[in-house]
Parts: structure tokens; C-alpha cells; sequence
């Protein structure tokens, strides 16, 4: 009787774990998504449309300054990421010559896959699909 309760108390404890865990993770990929989204134009000004609440006679006014500055925001970010991409491009260019083959194929592989993932995302690409790492059994 005294096994029988505490396998009962360690599945109980295990499955509340693993919900946990996945709940946690379903919460850090909304957050994720939501801030990568904030780039976006329409995002910004529902956002801030959002957060102001703005009543009918505001709205007219409003709406020509969210307008501007979403279309601010929207540009900042599209530099923001050609100057990341050229930043890493550069970071890879220099540790090639540091690096062995075996180094540099996995930088490429990342590269891709990382790519591919952006693609995804931005409606671009093929739909996923899950990617067995070379040497895991997975």
C-alpha cells in the first residue's frame, strides 16, 4: 500500500512537471513571436491603438501620427536586420580561416536552417519539417 502511494505522488509530481515545462514553453514562443512581430507596420499601430484606447473623435487625429511613426519603426527594424546580417556574415568570414572543415560545415548547416526558419515565418519556403541532427539518433 505504502509503494502504491508513492508511485501514485511520483506521476503525479512527474506529470505536473512535464505540463509545466510544455506550458512554459507554448508562453515563451507567444512572447517570442509577439515581440518579433512589433516590427511589423499594422502590429505597431494596433498595439499602440491598443494600449491608448482612443475614442471616436481621437481616432482622426491619432491615426496620421501612428501612421508615421509605425512606418519609422517598420524601417528601423528592416535596417536593423541587413545590418545584423552583414555583422554575422562578417563574423563568419573572419573565423573561417580559424576554423576546421568539420567547424565550417556546421556553421553552414546552422546558417541554413536558421535561414529556412525565416523563410518559414515570413511565408516564404517549403512547410516544415523536423530535421534529424548528423550523429543523434533522434
Amino acid at each position: 500500500m505504502k509503494t502504491k502511494s508513492i508511485l501514485i505522488i511520483l506521476a503525479t509530481l512527474i506529470i505536473g512537471f512535464f505540463i509545466g515545462f510544455l506550458t512554459n514553453g507554448q508562453i515563451t514562443r507567444y512572447k517570442l513571436n509577439r515581440f518579433v512581430s512589433q516590427g511589423s507596420y499594422d502590429a505597431f499601430k494596433f498595439r499602440m491603438m491598443d494600449v491608448i484606447r482612443p475614442d471616436m473623435d481621437q481616432i482622426k487625429d491619432i491615426e496620421p501620427i501612428l501612421d508615421k511613426y509605425a512606418q519609422k519603426a517598420h524601417e528601423t527594424l528592416e535596417i536593423s536586420k541587413e545590418n545584423m546580417k552583414e555583422l554575422h556574415e562578417n563574423l563568419l568570414e573572419d573565423l573561417k580561416p580559424y576554423l576546421n572543415e568539420e567547424q565550417i560545415e556546421r556553421l553552414d548547416r546552422t546558417q541554413n536552417r536558421y535561414k529556412r526558419v525565416w523563410e518559414r515565418r515570413r511565408g516564404k519556403g517549403p512547410p516544415p519539417h523536423r530535421m534529424k541532427r548528423s550523429g543523434q539518433g533522434r
